[in-house]
């Protein structure tokens, strides 16, 4: 995990790339919304330590946050393709 830079982060959230990381004990999933606008969902809720279901931050915050970050993983968005029968064999033409 050493290799693994803010640069990365923040070009596989542009990919459209979901990431979950734990942080101050607690797990988040981080999205990318618009151009410097990013999501923020709590995954996990610790009686103990309430903190904000959901928040939307900056790439400054997010920058600010990847120290901090542990236990990274990433996944792919859901989208909801569907590949034309017609075009099975001839290479899948992706539609929403």
């Amino acid at each position: 995990m050493e290799d693994y830079t803010f640069e990365r982060l923040w070009y596989e959230l542009s990919q459209g790339y979901q990431i979950q990381y734990t942080y101050m004990n607690n797990r988040y999933l981080l999205s990318k919304v618009t151009n410097n606008c990013y999501s923020q969902e709590l995954l996990t809720q610790k009686e103990k330590n309430p903190h904000a279901k959901f928040s939307m931050l900056t790439l400054k915050r997010v920058k600010e946050l990847f120290p901090y970050m542990e236990d990274i993983e990433y996944k792919v968005r859901y989208i909801n393709l569907k590949c034309k029968k017609e075009k099975l064999y001839e290479g899948c033409n992706w539609t929403r």
